[in-house]
């Protein structure tokens, strides 16, 4: 059957199975709600979480559970802890440029090039025709995660931006859904054109005072002062069960983190996830204030993009928010997964619920779906049991690999045949130097040793990632001429400079 024959028939099923429930929903209270909360919390050994649901444009739960830490002897949350938003932060972003439209500064068909003359892509064309609803909707042709591991040589949010015109499409421009969390940079670029704000006071200006959010943030501001914090952890899964690491690199967690800002450093709370969650569920309203026109919230919910499909859901994206027609009906959400925090939040509009789940344990966003699911099932009156069903297919061991084929090891010539200095544009300069007879990398704000791997190949790790360095070597006159650095895109050699 034909992929859009079989999208169709599963959209049919789905729609069909919508309507079945679309009536009155039954009264749960704080502690069916509590309860499962509970659950989720010792099944996935969460150290602490902040729940909401609003419902009917009232907030009817609102908790922080748990500790700031693992330590049980540590601070409890409470609804005004803090957790890093994660990628649920990109909502915010697409807020922002709604307002932009609705002040009429911008137009969704814009070409971004009228508003930022000197926004580049790689593809001149692709670069003329780009418009700003191209921005967040993930299909601009790069591969998944463009950009994401640049932040770890101490590369900043402006430098992202200058680098779009490095990265070589893998795919046709508007043709596949690939993540980029580094083009919202784009979007925050625009905001601050015409709010002469940062992204960060624009945020504060235009979306948290009015909705009355007072201990949201972001992480430029707060991330190392806040003290009802709750501390990020990584979650692992061992032959005894599942394990915390605390998150003690926090300095590289924040090094990503403020790089793609405007895609994932909004940080909130039990509490104040109540006031975004009711604004989107009321039109753009909160307390007769129209914080967006109904027409930017249709078009920030209009579906650009397909995902993903199987025989439970369709999942598409819009701006800023994934929307998921399936047997739960229409859910329009978006994870979040970052330095060591998870997040969910998603809207039900035919029940007028909303639910969010931010926890501190930065490896699945499996926990918060199961909660959330299971909570709107609540409201549904449907049987069922997501927790299970998740943490049973969480809990699975990994597929096995096949073994890898071994490369015959081929050694590498003297040190003095790739030090130097060469040039990249936008990166600058990167110096390969001699000490105690090891080579090493020193690029932006890093200093690395280069372990050699086979070949002409070396490993360094900077930060929180590890990149792979092949050197190009001419027999004559027996130097490298060059170097790239594996950064999962094709963004070009860094070339020796001869002074």
């Amino acid at each position: 059957m034909k992929p859009v024959r079989l999208l169709v028939l599963v959209l049919s099923c789905i729609l069909g199975h919508t309507a079945l429930y679309a009536q009155q929903t039954p009264a749960v209270c704080e502690e069916n709600i509590e309860a499962i909360a509970l659950r989720v919390q010792n099944l996935w050994n969460v150290p602490a979480m902040a729940v909401t649901v609003v419902k009917d444009g009232k907030t009817v739960f609102a908790k922080g559970i748990g500790h700031l830490r693992a330590e049980k002897t540590s601070p409890a949350a409470n609804p005004y802890t803090l957790f890093v938003n994660a990628s649920t932060s990109k909502a915010f972003t697409a807020a922002l440029m709604g307002i932009m439209v609705d002040k009429g500064y911008v137009k969704w068909t814009d070409r971004v090039i009228d508003h930022l003359p000197d926004f580049k892509l790689y593809d001149p064309w692709v670069t003329e025709n780009y418009l700003v609803k191209d921005i967040m909707n993930h299909k601009t042709g790069f591969q998944s995660q463009a950009l994401d591991v640049i932040p770890a040589l101490g590369y900043d949010r402006d430098d992202l931006y200058r680098m779009f015109s490095l990265v070589r499409p893998t795919y046709g421009f508007r043709d596949t859904y690939a993540y980029c969390n580094a083009l919202y940079t784009v979007a925050a670029r625009i905001i601050e054109k015409y709010t002469g704000l940062t992204w960060e006071e624009a945020l504060e200006e235009y979306i948290f005072k009015p909705l009355e959010m007072n201990h949201t943030t972001t992480g430029k501001d707060s991330y190392f002062t806040a003290e009802n914090f709750a501390y990020g952890y990584r979650l692992s899964k061992t032959n005894s069960g599942l394990r915390l690491t605390p998150r003690d690199d926090r300095d590289y967690a924040y090094a990503w983190l403020q790089a793609v800002s405007p895609a994932a450093f909004v940080m909130s709370n039990a509490y104040d996830m109540g006031q975004w969650m009711k604004m989107w569920l009321n039109n753009g309203t909160y307390k007769d204030k129209q914080i967006l026109s109904s027409g930017t919230i249709q078009t920030i919910f209009s579906p650009g993009t397909i995902c993903s499909w199987n025989n439970e859901r369709v999942i598409l994206y819009a701006q800023g928010w994934r929307i998921e027609q399936g047997v739960q009906g229409k859910l329009i959400n978006h994870t979040g997964l970052a330095g060591g925090y998870t997040a969910w939040v998603v809207l039900v509009p035919e029940l007028n619920l909303g639910v969010s789940v931010l926890m501190n344990q930065g490896t699945t966003t499996s926990p918060e779906i199961a909660m959330a699911r299971q909570i709107i099932d609540l409201y549904r009156d449907v049987e069922s049991d997501w927790v299970t069903k998740l943490y049973n297919e969480y809990m699975q061991p990994a597929l096995v690999r096949k073994p890898k084929v071994e490369e015959e090891y081929t050694k590498p010539y003297e040190n003095k045949v790739y030090t130097g200095v060469y040039f990249k544009d936008i990166f600058g300069e990167a110096r390969v130097f001699e000490q105690n007879n090891s080579l090493y990398l020193a690029i932006n704000d890093v200093t690395a040793a280069l372990v050699h791997k086979n070949d002409q190949t070396f490993r360094f790790k900077a930060r929180d990632e590890s990149f792979d360095i092949t050197f190009d070597v001419d027999e004559i006159p027996g130097r490298a001429q060059a170097f790239t650095i594996d950064f999962k895109d094709d963004l070009g050699p860094f070339v020796r400079v001869y002074k």
